[in-house]
């Protein structure tokens, strides 16, 4: 099974190719352009250089955010005019449970696997999208604890500090760079902190050829999108309402 998977959560974004659950290529896109204008050569590029085409692609799967509502409405819109027009069905995947994904990966900088993994993405506006995995008794079996939620970084750290404080904790995310001071402030001494991340639709693409992500293959028009807060412009007719 050939797997086209679009990240445009963030600025960059990223999209990958995988078959049969073995990644192809994964690439950062370039954010100086926005997503609506690159991503039709960038899907044609990645194919062209695989000798594949669109009417190849057997699944897609796009992120299902949280991220830039504008980036997300792209991706998901893409997705779901491609799937739609091939006949092929689609996967929405959490961004953050990309993050866990890549948290979990082996890593010669860490000295033994994590127990919990803190999801800390950049939310924009001076917060972060965060969530709290936790692995249970059982091999390789995570479950959310906490979240997701949309906060200020600080306060979130306080609030959820009793469920953070562990001996193999780990952080990931595009916003563990501008938080580093604090992260390490605030959580245990020996928090592993990931800030260099892979592209994400890399993950993306091998998640969504296992359980339960590829049992979440639905028409198109079924992806929802995980906004986690409300969109700008909800909040700005909220405003205008008060004020009249």
């Amino acid at each position: 099974m050939l797997i086209l998977a679009l990240d445009t959560t963030t600025t960059e974004g990223s999209l990958a190719l995988a078959r049969d659950g073995r990644l192809i290529e994964a690439r950062s896109g370039l954010g100086e352009r926005t997503h609506g204008e690159r991503l039709p050569s960038e899907i044609t590029t990645l194919l062209g250089l695989h000798d594949a085409a669109l009417r190849d692609i057997d699944r897609f799967v796009v992120a299902a955010g949280p991220g830039s509502f504008t980036g997300l409405r792209v991706g998901i819109a893409t997705v779901q005019g491609l799937a739609l027009a091939l006949g092929r069905k689609a996967i929405a995947i959490s961004v953050l449970d990309a993050l866990l994904e890549i948290g979990i990966a082996p890593d010669s900088r860490r000295p033994s696997p994590p127990e919990a993994i803190l999801a800390w993405m950049d939310g924009k506006r001076g917060e972060v999208f965060a969530a709290l995995y936790l692995n249970s008794t059982e091999p390789e079996a995570w479950r959310l604890h906490l979240g997701p939620v949309a906060e200020r970084p600080d306060a979130l750290l306080e609030r959820w500090a009793g469920d953070l404080n562990r001996p193999r904790l780990s952080v990931v995310g595009d916003a563990v760079t501008a938080c580093r001071n604090l992260l390490e402030t605030r959580l245990p001494s020996a928090t592993h902190l990931v800030g260099d991340l892979p592209p994400i639709a890399g993950a993306l693409a091998v998640m969504a050829t296992r359980p339960p992500w590829s049992e979440n293959a639905h028409a198109p028009h079924a992806i929802q999108p995980v906004y986690v807060r409300r969109p700008d412009a909800e909040r700005a007719r909220d405003r205008r309402r008060q004020i009249k």
